[in-house]
């Protein structure tokens, strides 16, 4: 583990109303290990909140959409775009930057403008592995829609890392996270507030008390307009976090927000 390693939250919000009104904006998470910077799920706005957040975008060389909706593919072209200081190299070909994971059904709303830019594309899913760099990259079930998507987890030597997407529960999400040291959990509504194929608090308390071990850190993310919004009756997030806390008897429970930068090292203590 490098002490740079890093967790950078460009958005902390989902769904269509964060999507329209950037209360909680829809970034996308970057990920930085071993000198890579990845960046998850950049939707709308996430070319805006990398530099809102003085983040530098051509170090990104992993580009990761685990599904289709706008709120977690939408910027992805302009991220790869900027991923780079320029396009051409000498003979006025694209300069090859990057690997792309991400569904097969993502593939066609991302212009083949910017996919010819990339080293490699690599269509991925739940049950998929690849090693990225001495890194070994999971794909996790997800049961969130129609179409196909994942959830992505990073095993290293030291310490190991995953992000659920969004989805609801299902036989087995529990043990996909087994010895992951920290997950971010996409957590669209607060208590028994069910939105389908999503996940509420109560509905995953069970679940994530079967995580064997317990992971050091929980990190809460993507909240939905019931959550936290001008419209919902009040500000969840804190008592959901108090909740989990109770339940799982996992300390170390975060809430997403907006530009929170994440020491990895700290997550682990």
């Amino acid at each position: 583990m490098s002490e740079k390693d890093e967790l950078v939250i460009l958005g902390s919000g989902g769904g269509r109303h964060h999507v329209r009104t950037q209360y909680r904006a829809t970034g996308g998470i970057l990920f930085k290990f071993n000198n890579t910077q990845a960046h998850i799920d950049p939707g709308p706005g996430a070319i805006v909140r990398i530099n809102q957040y003085k983040e530098d975008p051509t170090k990104t060389e992993l580009f990761i959409a685990t599904h289709l909706h706008l709120d977690h593919s939408g910027d992805m072209g302009a991220i790869i775009e900027a991923s780079r200081e320029y396009l051409y190299d000498k003979n006025k070909v694209f300069f090859k930057k990057g690997t792309l994971l991400t569904t097969s059904d993502t593939l066609p709303i991302i212009s083949k403008y910017h996919l010819n830019m990339l080293e490699k594309i690599v269509e991925f899913k739940a049950g998929a592995s690849l090693k990225f760099k001495n890194t070994e990259i999971l794909g996790t079930k997800v049961l969130h829609s129609d179409e196909e998507g994942f959830g992505v987890r990073f095993n290293f030597d030291t310490y190991s890392i995953a992000y659920s997407s969004d989805t609801t529960v299902f036989d087995g999400f529990a043990s996909q996270y087994n010895g992951v040291n920290i997950l971010i959990l996409n957590l669209l509504r607060p208590d028994s507030v069910l939105c389908k194929r999503h996940l509420a608090t109560d509905q995953v308390l069970p679940y994530l008390k079967k995580i064997t071990p317990p992971p050091k850190t929980i990190i809460l993310n993507h909240f939905g307009v019931y959550m936290d919004s001008p419209i919902s009756k009040k500000n969840y997030i804190p008592s959901q976090i108090e909740k989990i806390k109770k339940f799982t008897n996992i300390k170390n429970v975060i809430a997403a927000r907006d530009g929170l930068k994440l020491r990895i090292k700290d997550l682990l203590d």
